[in-house]
């Protein structure tokens, strides 16, 4: 007889992508309208489920190819969201803001037509990838947390900008590279 219970429970890392997915614009209107506290722990609660559902996928083994997709949009949604509302505020600048769009843009354009053109792609990020990304974050928490009063210093913020600004050009790069690389492989089987 099969443990129904825990089948149920092999949906429970998507879900809880989806609830992250949800999070987004609450968040981000929380940002926009000065619910500093409130929005700062939405956003820590938000990514305590990313590492949750990570984690319970890996452990019960139960990765989906939806949550393949799920939980790097979530995240996506997360981030922007926060970014476009950051930036409203008058805590991010515009161009950092564009970079962040364009290359989102550029990846999942780029994965898209990857999946419907040459083969089903299954989504693995790269470690500048993931290096991008932790810096997005970091900056996202720093800028949240100096909304709830906290004294950031500036010379922190403008130099983790700058940062997140390379790592966004590099790691963009770096995804267009090997679609391609993989796409011309796949072209040159079947030519």
């Amino acid at each position: 007889m099969p443990d129904l219970s825990r089948s149920r429970l092999r949906h429970l890392p998507n879900a809880l992508s989806v609830l992250r997915l949800l999070m987004a614009v609450p968040i981000a209107l929380l940002v926009v309208y000065d619910e500093s506290v409130l929005a700062m722990a939405l956003f820590i609660t938000a990514g305590a489920t990313d590492g949750i559902d990570g984690w319970l996928a890996k452990r019960y083994h139960w990765q989906s190819q939806l949550g393949g997709w799920l939980d790097p949009l979530a995240d996506k949604a997360l981030v922007l969201s926060v970014c476009i509302a950051l930036t409203a505020h008058g805590d991010l600048p515009y161009w950092l803001l564009g970079l962040i769009a364009i290359r989102d843009l550029v990846i999942v354009s780029g994965a898209v037509a990857f999946h419907f053109n040459y083969a089903p792609l299954h989504a693995a990020p790269t470690i500048v990838g993931k290096i991008t990304t932790a810096a997005l974050l970091l900056l996202v928490v720093l800028l949240l947390w100096q909304n709830v009063q906290a004294q950031i210093p500036a010379w922190l913020i403008e130099t983790l900008i700058l940062a997140c600004a390379g790592l966004l050009l590099v790691s963009g790069v770096d995804y267009v590279r090997r679609w391609s690389i993989k796409a011309r492989r796949i072209g040159d089987r079947h030519s």
